[in-house]
């Protein structure tokens, strides 16, 4: 499983990208250059508020997801006849 990141440490490495630049910090803090890349800009674009953990554009798009598979959790006898293919 992924390290689960404070607010505060994507803040750190947020701005030690600045200092060394992206590639060095995500090396520096063992994470992927594209995660700084986004944590870079959620922060630059929402604030602080949206590194918080599930506050993210990943997790939003998981619940979305989620939500349109609500019929796994339906009754077959409640279901419509697509949702039963």
């Amino acid at each position: 499983m992924a390290k689960q990141w404070s607010k505060n440490e994507k803040i750190n490495i947020i701005e030690e990208s600045k200092k060394i630049g992206i590639t060095n910090a995500a090396l520096k803090y063992d994470v992927s250059t594209s995660t700084v890349k986004r944590w870079k800009a959620e922060f630059k674009t929402k604030g602080e508020g949206v590194l918080e953990w599930g506050n993210g554009i990943q997790t939003k798009r998981s619940i979305k997801k989620f939500k349109s598979h609500d019929w796994i959790f339906k009754d077959p006898v409640d279901m419509t006849t697509e949702e039963l293919r």
